[in-house]
This record gives C-alpha cells, sequence and structure tokens, in this order.
C-alpha cells in the first residue's frame, strides 16, 4: 500500500464539493467507463479486501483542523485585541502542513492556537482566504409542459464554488493500485470528458491533476489519530471527537438517466479533523452498502472510510 498526494487545479467551477465518498464514486464510474463491468466488478472486490482510502480535499498546503480536548479558559484579562485575534483563530477551518508537523508529537489546543496566532501575524496583510465560500447562482426553471419559464415560483439559487487557475486543492489517496500512471489516469478522466459532480455536463468539475508520492505525513506514529475524511465511527474508533456532516447522496453514472430514483439513503457522518484513539486494526469507517432503496441497486456502495494521520495528543 501506498499513499499519494493528488493536486488538482481547477478549470471551472465545482458545483459539488470533493468529499472523499463523493470521490470514490467517480473513481468507480471511471473504472466502469475505461475497463467495463467486468473491470468495476473485479474492482470492487478489491475494494472489499483492501479498499482504497481517500481524503477530503482541501485547500493545498493545508490539513484539516484537528478536534482536541479544549484548554481551559484564560481569557480573564485579556485585552480587545487580544480576544480579537482569539476569536478569528478558533474560526480557523484549516492548519499548515507545515505547523501539524511542527506539532504533531506535542499537538493540544493551546499549542495549536499559539502557532495559528504567529502563522496569522507573519502572513500579516498578505494572507489569503484558504477557502472560498460557496457562491450563489441564480437559475429559473422550465415547465415541461409548455417548454418555457414560468412567470411565477421558477427562479431559485444553487450554490457554486468559483476558483481561479492558481487555487489549487489537494487531497490524499491510500491505495494498493502499483500503478501510478492508471490513478493518474482515473483521475484525469474524472477531470476530463468525465467531470465531477453537478452540471459536468455543462462543462463544471474541469480540473487538471498532479500526483506524487507521499510518505512524510503518515511515516509516524502516536496516541491519536485524526481523519482527513467524511466517515462514520465503528467500533475500533474510541474516544471520539468529531463535528457531523449529513450527506445527502446520488447516484451517478448511467445510473442517473432517470431509469432509477437518483437520491441515496441520508447517510450520517463524521467531517474531516475528527479526532479519535485507535482500539484496533484498520481500516477505519466501513464501505457501505444498501445505500438505495431500489433492490435493483444492491451493489451501490458508499465509501465511508477514514484516511487517518497519527499524532501524540498532550494535556494543554
Amino acid at each position: 500500500m501506498a499513499c499519494h498526494r493528488i493536486t488538482i487545479t481547477p478549470l471551472s467551477p465545482l458545483g459539488t464539493d470533493l468529499v472523499s465518498g463523493t470521490l470514490w464514486g467517480h473513481l468507480a464510474w471511471a473504472v466502469r467507463y475505461r475497463d467495463g463491468e467486468e473491470g468495476l466488478s473485479r474492482w470492487l472486490r478489491e475494494q472489499q479486501e483492501s479498499p482504497w482510502l481517500l481524503s477530503s480535499f482541501m485547500p493545498a498546503g493545508m490539513l484539516p483542523r484537528p478536534l482536541l480536548k479544549p484548554s481551559p479558559d484564560n481569557r480573564a484579562g485579556l485585552t480587545l485585541m487580544e480576544m480579537r485575534k482569539e476569536k478569528e483563530t478558533k474560526n480557523e477551518r484549516f492548519i499548515s502542513e507545515e505547523l501539524f508537523l511542527r506539532l504533531r508529537k506535542n499537538l493540544n489546543e493551546t499549542t495549536l492556537k499559539e502557532g495559528l496566532q504567529k502563522e496569522r501575524e507573519k502572513a500579516g496583510a498578505s494572507r489569503k482566504a484558504q477557502w472560498r465560500e460557496p457562491e450563489l447562482r441564480a437559475h429559473n426553471r422550465i415547465d415541461r409542459l409548455t417548454g418555457s419559464t414560468p412567470e411565477t415560483a421558477g427562479l431559485y439559487f444553487e450554490q457554486s464554488r468559483f476558483f481561479d487557475r492558481e487555487s489549487s486543492l489537494q487531497g490524499f489517496v491510500f491505495t494498493s493500485e502499483p500503478s501510478l500512471e492508471k490513478l493518474k489516469a482515473l483521475f484525469d478522466f474524472i477531470g476530463g470528458s468525465g467531470g465531477f459532480g453537478a452540471n459536468a455536463s455543462t462543462g463544471n468539475g474541469q480540473f487538471q491533476t498532479l500526483i506524487a508520492e507521499e510518505t512524510a505525513l503518515f511515516e509516524s506514529a502516536g496516541n491519536r489519530a485524526m481523519s482527513m475524511s467524511h466517515g462514520v465511527l465503528t467500533d475500533n474508533m474510541g474516544l471520539v471527537r468529531y463535528k457531523q456532516h449529513a450527506h445527502f447522496g446520488k447516484l451517478g453514472g448511467h445510473f442517473a438517466t432517470g431509469a432509477f430514483s437518483p437520491f441515496k439513503y441520508p447517510i450520517l457522518m463524521m467531517r474531516p479533523g475528527a479526532t479519535f484513539t485507535p482500539t484496533g486494526k484498520g481500516p477505519f469507517g466501513r464501505l457501505l452498502s444498501e445505500v438505495h432503496h431500489d433492490p435493483a441497486l444492491a451493489g451501490v456502495r458508499h465509501h465511508a472510510l477514514h484516511l487517518p494521520v497519527f499524532f501524540t495528543e498532550t494535556e494543554p
């Protein structure tokens, strides 16, 4: 098993966030369209025996902010400026890889806050937003009976993320796939002719991909693990700290062409940044089955596994 860093440069709007389970589904369809039904069946059997672990995507050079044991409240005596800085630090969703690697053997809420504040002060006015929030786009629906837009109640809004060519995103995949060329070909298919996520047929979800082997993040051990994925809780995860994410998945590929209801069952998951104490061997999380109500789609799966990085959490 090897871990690879996936860096993508969006070439068009992303109508769907690059979360681990959705990306795994797109990889499955890429295998299906490249290698046929037999190739997909073989790949799914491999996933049961030695599953690929995928992270959700984040700004390049960043990692999810780990959820740690709260530090003692020491705000008494702070100036208004100091309290404002602490509030800004508290709202950070990501931390730099450099900061995580520097603190991973002595990580707690106190050392993390101090490190984040120093990074903000060092960056100063040159600091850019780490993550662009969704922007609303106006749409108008078409009445199927008249073939035109309705005069009332037709306008609706949709959230999309927009990136310029310098706004790279990164993710990680831990895989048994020995061919780096094949792995890149799958991602190139998704970001090219396949398209990722919503409105891919109209040009959304296009990106360029760069893949390189990654070792530094995953070569160290510790008493805690941080998930970089959207995953579910399993028995081998103890003392878990997490934030919830309700995932409303849809079918993809030619299953989304109208023969079946596109909607899967909702899944309650954990967001990236969840931390836990491993109480058994991995993998952590689960490859879920029975995620669609139609018996004809019993083979549909949802990737709810975690790609963990390990660290040592100390007392704050």
